[in-house]
């Protein structure tokens, strides 16, 4: 479900659906290093995906398409993965017993922490400390709506492909960085590269394996270190908080990069197009100093947003607050925020490059700047890493 990844992996597709983009990347893990092999992307209407819902499915299925047709990847399995209000992610508490009795035992325990019905969701948890005390332990239960997992596995379906994962994006997410992290290697391009096997076909796996906290992942922070993965997408800033691979909060904020745009556009008066090219940091003929003013005013939303996690942390008796931000996604590059947060927070920020590690052939991004697209391709790199399944 979540942590770091073992090295004996077989090739597979991350294919990340957002809100105004769908992304496909293919990596070969056979080697000592993982080769991107493949990659293309599309863009998506506004009206297609809102709140992590299907909207209007012919328009997804089309970029899906798209997008899969730019990257050229084989018929291979797909990892993919789901968000907002359909899914939660929290840490309970329960009775000390086996992990077989808690896969028993969890359902009647969810009904009390997940606000559907219990007939109506599936469910995954990972047991993170076995014994707190008092004959209790601690989980991290992780639910989503059926349908919702069930529609997009169609989806995918529908274009062309199985669906062998069904992921949480936040999880995809850390998946990401902590290989990165891990890994504390740059990208290095290689001239050719050869497609790995194929595996075979299998039935969706809802979250993945459950399996244990990336241990790799120490040598890059502090063990003590709380971590803010905050993933800004088009509508919604996934904030992620986890330490020693284990989150420790998770929740969205309905505030993103097309807030920003909209903002550019009101106050500066610009095309959609040129509001766009500013929130990816292109600064030419633009009031640069009102700029700055408008992503700190916008950016306040996320700085507001983290407060309940905060709290969260700091009334739970677990952290004074977080010791690092390392920023993802789609307004990764939003001229100032890096630098808003950090000051905020008086704590390092960071842009995720999640293709820190990876080899990929110089050409294979086309015209775009991999540094520059390496953040938008957290969550899409994050699902390749995952272990494929073995039939």
């Amino acid at each position: 479900m979540f942590g770091f990844l073992k090295r004996k992996r077989k090739s597979l597709i991350g294919m990340d659906i957002g809100s105004n983009v769908v992304k496909v990347l293919r990596l070969d893990a056979s080697g000592d290093r993982p080769v991107v092999t493949h990659f293309g992307m599309a863009d998506l209407p506004p009206e297609a995906i809102v709140d992590g819902e299907i909207m209007d499915r012919e328009l997804v299925i089309e970029a899906i398409r798209e997008a899969a047709d730019k990257a050229g990847v084989p018929a291979e399995s797909v990892a993919s993965a789901v968000s907002g209000r359909a899914v939660i992610v929290k840490k309970i508490v329960m009775d000390k017993m086996s992990e077989e009795d808690a896969r028993e035992a969890i359902y009647w325990e969810a009904e009390q922490h997940v606000p559907f019905d219990i007939d109506d969701i599936t469910l995954d948890f990972q047991i993170l400390q076995p014994d707190i005390g008092a004959g209790q332990m601690e989980l991290l239960l992780v639910a989503a709506k059926k349908e919702m997992i069930q529609n997009w596995a169609e989806l995918i379906r529908d274009a062309g492909f199985h669906p062998a994962i069904i992921d949480v994006a936040s999880f995809a997410n850390q998946n990401a960085w902590e290989y990165a992290a891990g890994g504390g290697l740059h990208a290095a391009p290689v001239a050719e590269t050869e497609p790995g096997p194929s595996p075979d076909d299998e039935e969706v796996e809802p979250f993945g394996e459950t399996g244990e906290a990336a241990d790799d992942a120490d040598d890059a922070e502090s063990p003590s270190e709380f971590v803010a993965l905050l993933d800004v997408g088009g509508g919604v800033t996934n904030v992620h908080i986890v330490r020693d691979g284990v989150p420790y909060f998770t929740r969205d904020l309905p505030i993103g990069v097309a807030h920003f745009v909209e903002e550019f556009q009101k106050q500066l008066g610009l095309t959609y197009e040129t509001a766009a090219a500013v929130a990816r940091g292109h600064l030419e003929g633009v009031d640069s100093q009102l700029v700055g003013d408008i992503v700190r005013s916008v950016g306040s939303e996320i700085y507001q947003g983290l407060e309940p996690s905060l709290s969260y942390l700091k009334t739970s008796g677990e952290a004074d607050g977080i010791d690092r931000i390392v920023l993802s996604g789609g307004g990764a590059h939003l001229p100032g925020l890096r630098e808003y947060l950090a000051d905020s927070y008086s704590v390092p920020s960071e842009i995720a490059d999640p293709l820190a590690g990876l080899d990929y052939a110089p050409d294979l991004f086309g015209d775009d700047d991999p540094h520059a697209l390496s953040p938008l391709l957290t969550v899409t790199v994050g699902l390749a890493l995952r272990e494929a399944v073995e039939a």
